[in-house]
């Protein structure tokens, strides 16, 4: 329920300046996402974005997407440890566009998230307690647009820093484990001007 309100009210303030877009600053788009978090392996997925141009060269940006993990299995104090991931980050970016050519136009970008999270946490069956808490976070990019008309190819990697309030209580002990998603992203798809 969250993401649909979210998408509404990103669409309502920002779809009248997005008709002005068509130089890869704005726009409407979908996106093909990859992320290599720090203890939760490898999450893919995808996600929309809906932006617009408000300075020259200058663009804010909604994002939503949705990404899942690979099962991790892993050794932890001697217990066998299984983790599964469902991740939906709701992202804000601010981006500056370059106008090197007409047709590739590189930018570089920071934003802040919050990034609700469903983690399946199993450790031989005894564990007591499994807090996995909605976490926010910040990010750094840098990509490139190609401009085709109101068609825009893009592509960008991205570096996240995400704060962990993850608690993990082992059963008959305080012993406690926290899981990092930050590291590396890379985002791929394509985005509407009209």
């Amino acid at each position: 329920m969250k993401i649909i309100v979210v998408g509404i009210l990103l669409a309502l303030v920002l779809s009248p300046a997005v008709l002005a877009a068509g130089d890869g600053a704005g726009g409407i788009g979908v996106f093909g996402s990859w992320w290599d978090s720090q203890d939760y392996g490898a999450l893919y997925g995808g996600g929309v974005r809906l932006g617009a141009e408000i300075f020259s060269g200058i663009a804010l940006e909604g994002r939503v997407s949705y990404l899942t993990s690979e099962s991790q299995d892993e050794v932890v104090e001697g217990r066998n440890v299984s983790t599964d991931m469902e991740l939906v980050p709701l992202e804000a970016v601010v981006s500056w566009t370059l106008d090197v050519s007409d047709a590739i136009k590189p930018y570089v970008g920071a934003g802040a998230g919050y990034y609700l999270k469903n983690v399946d946490w199993k450790a031989d069956d005894i564990i007591d307690d499994a807090d996995d808490k909605d976490s926010v976070g910040y990010f750094a990019l840098a990509g490139a647009n190609v401009v085709l008309g109101p068609v825009v190819l893009f592509g960008e990697a991205k570096y996240n820093i995400i704060q962990d309030d993850d608690e993990w209580r082992w059963q008959g002990s305080d012993t406690k484990q926290k899981n990092s998603l930050d590291g590396f992203a890379a985002n791929v798809g394509i985005k509407f001007g009209f």
